[in-house]
């Protein structure tokens, strides 16, 4: 897969609030994630990620790049200090023992999906024991359904088998289709993505698990928490000027968040 990059240049007079904030150069990875990132047909990176960074990047006169690559090199170049921010980002607790997190700026959701006609359906976490559950990793997804595994072996239930897709193709919504697997654990709207891009029809949503905030998360070895507060405080202001970012959410029919002082103090958000 070739390497995209976005380059955005913005010189503008920045607003008197933030007039003392130094000129700064920001990479973003990303990797193929419709409809949260993907790449159109300029060959740019798109999706509401980097429409929100884009303002944000215009409203502290920053010099934004955004270089869409595979998932698992997006990850690296995060880790290995080629860009400073990566996206979209799920919080966990090993993530925030080296990156410091965004705001939250949209609502994602995981479940499972599984074919129509399935002879066992999924209508609780009970129903798992004993299956094949596909998920796309190592990823956020995969972290949250080794914690659903483990906690139904305290609870005394039989686990299920876990098969990990390393691939971000889509391969999880195929192999249900095609009755490879009894279930699929997945963000809701990407694995729908890959339906409607496969035009597959016989696969459904059977179990919704939660809910989740999505973040951009940023390597701590390369910004300080100012800088973190700084760029969090362009967000929080655009996000109450954009309502939520309602209107920048919708042509992607993705669910906008509510933001309280209780989950930015929940996911340790540093905002002053």
């Amino acid at each position: 897969m070739k390497r995209v990059i976005t380059f955005i240049i913005l010189f503008i007079m920045p607003l008197s609030l933030y007039a003392n904030a130094p000129q700064k150069e920001l990479v973003f990875s990303t990797h193929n994630y419709p409809p949260f990132s993907f790449v159109d047909e300029h060959d740019n990176a798109a999706g509401p990620f980097v429409d929100i960074l884009t303002l944000a990047c215009k409203r502290l006169n920053y010099k934004c790049e955004f270089i869409s690559v595979p998932n698992r090199r997006s990850k690296l170049m995060l880790k290995n200090l080629q860009a400073q921010g990566n996206f979209p980002m799920g919080w966990n607790l090993d993530r925030n023992e080296w990156l410091y997190f965004s705001i939250p700026l949209m609502k994602m959701q995981y479940g499972f999906f599984q074919p129509e006609g399935a002879k066992k359906t999924i209508k609780s976490l009970n129903d798992l024991q004993k299956m094949q559950i596909a998920v796309f990793g190592p990823s956020n997804a995969s972290f949250q359904l080794v914690k659903i595994q483990q906690q139904m072996i305290k609870d005394g239930l039989r686990e299920f088998d876990i098969v990990l897709l390393t691939d971000a193709n889509g391969t999880g919504v195929k192999m249900i289709e095609n009755n490879r697997i009894d279930g699929y654990f997945a963000n809701t709207l990407q694995a729908r993505a890959r339906l409607k891009q496969f035009n597959l029809h016989h696969v459904n949503l059977a179990f919704l698990q939660s809910e989740s905030p999505y973040f951009i998360g940023f390597n701590k070895i390369q910004l300080s928490p100012e800088q973190i507060a700084l760029f969090n405080k362009a967000l929080l202001d655009l996000y109450q000027e954009h309502d939520q970012f309602k209107d920048i959410l919708k042509p992607y029919n993705i669910d906008p968040i509510l933001i309280t002082p209780e989950i930015l103090s929940h996911f340790n958000i540093i905002t002053d």
